[in-house]
């Protein structure tokens, strides 16, 4: 994932004023080698994690490594993201809400996984703010996954304040001088602020329009092979089809939707692209879109290597 121990210079804001985001940049900051080696542990933990997730909620049928290698090479190949990144670090967060909203699939008593989904998605946004739009995802995948009962739906709604509850009250008793008008007033401006779209260098117009192809191509297998797959492999997709377009929303309009989700939407592609994988028999075809991947991922880290 890094070409070499020595950062990149970017030009990406990394200074967040969300608490645990705070936390944790002051605790690596001061080395700049920890900077990189902690992202990079992450990025590998997370791709692992993502193996396991399918194992328990069976996504794809056979067991693979797939997923953790393309998520591996999809966000590992963006230089500008390769730093103490909130997007990773809140990353974690959200793949624990995922996880629990995955759950509650035929669960008869659902509500602690629902509210802790509704918590993990509250914490991730306190790493960075525009994780806290996936209360959206939370309440899209109830309908998904359960029937309509509003005290869950209330449960949902209760777990995710819940940290931020305590995050103000936290500022009120041990910070009177941090006035919390100013907190909210950044959360606010935060989330409603639009910016006009930062376009990127070209070799990563080259690699997210290979992706951007390939995610339309396995799109549409996937599609083509739906009524072949169970109920609840069909509802999981669904989710993660969701999961992509808030996140390709999010980066689209929003402030702090930077290059940075790319942490986020490579893990529905991941396994979108591991499911296409698995489908086609096409062996050449395959060895072919593997290249191309490769291929893009060097070109960007050489590109930016020789800048």
């Amino acid at each position: 994932m890094l070409a070499t121990l020595e950062p990149v210079p970017v030009s990406l804001q990394v200074v967040n004023e969300m608490p645990i985001y705070s936390f944790v940049f002051k605790l690596f900051s001061s080395n700049k080698y920890l900077c990189i080696i902690f992202p990079f542990v992450l990025a590998i933990t997370q791709g692992f994690l993502l193996v396991g997730f399918n194992k328990k909620f069976i996504l794809i049928n056979n067991r693979t490594f797939l997923p953790a290698f393309f998520y591996i090479i999809i966000s590992g190949s963006m230089i500008l993201v390769q730093h103490l990144s909130p997007a990773l670090i809140g990353g974690f967060f959200l793949f624990f809400a995922i996880d629990f909203i995955f759950r509650t699939y035929r669960l008869e008593y659902a509500s602690n996984e629902i509210y802790l989904s509704g918590f993990f998605i509250a914490l991730a946004g306190l790493v960075w703010i525009p994780f806290l739009y996936f209360l959206v995802l939370l309440f899209i995948s109830l309908i998904i996954l359960r029937t309509f009962n509003i005290r869950e739906w209330i449960v949902a709604l209760l777990g995710f304040l819940t940290p931020l509850f305590f995050l103000f009250v936290f500022y009120f008793v041990f910070m009177p001088e941090q006035n919390n008008s100013l907190l909210l007033n950044f959360v606010f401006a935060e989330l409603t602020q639009v910016e006009k779209f930062v376009q990127p260098d070209y070799p990563y117009y080259i690699f997210l329009s290979f992706l951007l192809i390939f995610i339309i191509i396995s799109s549409f297998k996937l599609i083509g092979n739906y009524q072949s797959k169970k109920i609840k492999t069909r509802k999981y997709f669904e989710i993660n089809w969701w999961y992509f377009l808030i996140g390709v929303l999010v980066f689209s309009v929003f402030k702090r939707g930077s290059i940075e989700i790319i942490y986020i939407v490579s893990i529905p592609v991941s396994f979108l692209f591991t499911e296409y994988f698995y489908s086609v028999r096409n062996k050449t075809f395959l060895n072919i879109i593997l290249f191309c991947i490769y291929f893009c991922s060097i070109y960007i880290q050489i590109k930016a290597h020789l800048n």
